[in-house]
């Protein structure tokens, strides 16, 4: 997986202000003096993911942003979420100018440069897709091998797929863009979500109806919240939100955001 490395990091000073805009100074009832500010840990959001994370007018949403917020919001943490491209996001992160970024699908080699936590914030299935016309069908990550397969940049697809060199890999920015690449005969496959494909087809994509079809897929992904290892007590962070993460978990609450954009 690469990762951008940026020369100016202004956006994520002009976020930090706006963190610190937000700062929480109570009063406490005894002393009436003020408590000990409480700064919002800075998160980076996906910005061009939709469902899961996108930005409209600059602001987070999606499917994955209700998560995060609901988690962080049951552990007790306040955040400030920062849309920004996936990969500026995990560099960002990586970097620690940020506390953490999501969506992650970890691989070895980001568990090296990062860490996550217990259980998946939600799961979703890799599709090999192709063109309308292919006799193949139940493909798996090894029939990809000698083949030209579209990626989008800085994604990671899993262990067995990252580790293969004999797959031919054709990047490009955003899964729309590979969507079209796939139907204008650019490549033999590409591999797209399936809550992505069916959203694309949807909205962006709607006239490549038809055209494509999956003829397979790679192990189902489990997406992750990345975090920095230089970020201050970070351990204690992902702590509770493990804790909270499973609170959520039992009481149906993840479950019910997830219907919601189903």
């Amino acid at each position: 997986m690469r990762h951008t490395t940026l020369r100016n990091h202004s956006w994520i000073y002009a976020a930090a202000a706006c963190a610190l805009a937000l700062l929480v100074l109570p009063a406490t009832a005894k002393t009436g003096r003020l408590a000990e500010p409480v700064v919002p840990l800075l998160i980076g959001a996906e910005d061009n993911w939709a469902p899961f994370s996108s930005a409209e007018k600059g602001q987070p949403t999606g499917m994955a942003v209700d998560l995060v917020r609901a988690i962080f919001a049951e552990a007790g943490i306040p955040i400030q979420l920062v849309s920004v491209p996936y990969a500026r996001c995990m560099a960002e992160t990586k970097a620690g100018r940020l506390a953490g970024c999501f969506d992650t699908l970890p691989d070895a080699n980001m568990r090296r440069d990062y860490l996550f936590h217990a259980k998946p914030l939600f799961s979703d299935t890799l599709l090999i897709l192709a063109r309308a016309d292919s006799t193949q069908s139940q493909l798996r990550e090894q029939d990809l091998e000698n083949k030209v397969v579209l990626t989008t940049h800085g994604y990671s697809y899993g262990d067995a797929f990252e580790g293969n060199s004999r797959i031919q890999r054709m990047e490009s920015v955003a899964d729309l863009n590979i969507l079209r690449m796939l139907a204008r005969s650019r490549a033999d496959y590409a591999i797209v979500y399936q809550r992505i494909l069916a959203y694309q087809l949807r909205d962006g994509a709607k006239d490549l109806a038809g055209q494509l079809k999956a003829v397979g897929r790679l192990e189902d992904a489990n997406l992750f919240v990345s975090f920095s290892r230089g970020w201050p007590q970070i351990d204690t962070t992902i702590e509770r939100f493990n804790a909270a993460h499973n609170r959520l978990l039992r009481s149906g609450r993840i479950a019910k955001i997830q219907k919601q954009w189903d």
